[in-house]
């Protein structure tokens, strides 16, 4: 198979991956605005294992990219000139990654949005567990230990 139709190939087969993920992280930020949290692990599972095939296409796109010495932007762009095929299939490739990243960008803000209000959860339940506890024998209110350290912290 000639080099343009091996990358049209290529470039064909990591858009469809990532039309899967769109679809998927689309599923996923509606779980988020749902707020069911026991349905993301399913859906981080399969998300993983789409993630892993993608990865493995964009290898293998890359390393012909590689193999052409198409490593800047205007030496790509000069080998697609005359290639219709394999430039529809890297602008539709270009195209959906980027509809994927502006998902992945709501979707953080989403978790972010859910880190922050559990956050304050915890922190109203810490003070009211305080308030209920009374004082201490120096008088003072008791403080809770909640450990050191912050969700998301390792």
């Amino acid at each position: 198979m000639p080099q343009a139709e091996t990358f049209t190939a290529l470039c064909q087969d990591e858009t469809s991956l990532l039309k899967a993920l769109a679809e998927l992280m689309q599923r996923e930020q509606a779980v988020l605005v749902r707020n069911e949290v026991a349905a993301l692990e399913p859906l981080a599972e399969e998300k993983g294992h789409l993630l892993e095939r993608l990865a493995e296409s964009s290898r293998r796109r890359a390393a012909l990219m590689q193999s052409l010495d198409l490593v800047e932007a205007e030496r790509v762009h000069a080998w697609l000139a005359d290639k219709n095929a394999a430039r529809g299939a890297w602008a539709e490739l270009d195209a959906v990654l980027k509809q994927v990243q502006a998902i992945n960008r709501l979707n953080g803000e989403l978790v972010q949005r859910h880190l922050a209000l559990t956050e304050e959860t915890l922190e109203v339940l810490r003070q009211a567990a305080i308030a209920t506890l009374g004082y201490g024998k120096d008088g003072a209110p008791p403080t809770l230990s909640g450990g050191g350290r912050h969700l998301g912290s390792a």
